[in-house]
């Protein structure tokens, strides 16, 4: 894979996780508290929905963190946890009866549009340049 292919495939799946964060918030901006997912079939299915969408942002961003061999996110964008995103992915995807409305909520309200602005702001960095060197070197080891 050429280093532009290898900087482009970052690059496109960091955007998947903003268009799945976005998807969230746009899906759930009538929901006031974690109790509205399970008050009526609509907020289950909106839950189910939230949830696997949070699952598919921390499984592509382990993804990533995976393909630049842990060298790239936690070491530029060290103020992120990423470490608590997969974890919550792990919740979900192995202990998804154990998940709570009440932190699903307080994550869609109070993380991640914080999270989506990182994103975005590591995209912008990775088609500006900024990381050529570093991705150039992950790519080539």
């Amino acid at each position: 894979m050429t280093q532009s292919l290898f900087k482009d495939r970052i690059a496109d799946m960091l955007a998947y996780t903003v268009k799945q964060g976005e998807f969230i918030i746009d899906t759930t901006c009538k929901v006031s508290s974690g109790s509205d997912f399970l008050a009526t079939q609509y907020g289950m299915i909106l839950y189910n929905s939230t949830c696997m969408c949070l699952q598919t942002i921390g499984e592509t961003l382990k993804q990533i963190d995976t393909l630049t061999r842990q060298q790239f996110l936690g070491t530029k964008y060290s103020s992120t946890p990423w470490r608590n995103i997969f974890a919550l992915r792990n919740i979900i995807s192995h202990e998804y009866a154990a998940t709570d409305p009440d932190e699903i909520f307080h994550i869609i309200h109070n993380d991640l549009l914080p999270l989506l602005d990182v994103i975005k702001n590591i995209i912008d960095d990775i088609n500006s340049g900024k990381h050529d060197d570093l991705l150039f070197t992950i790519k080539r080891t």
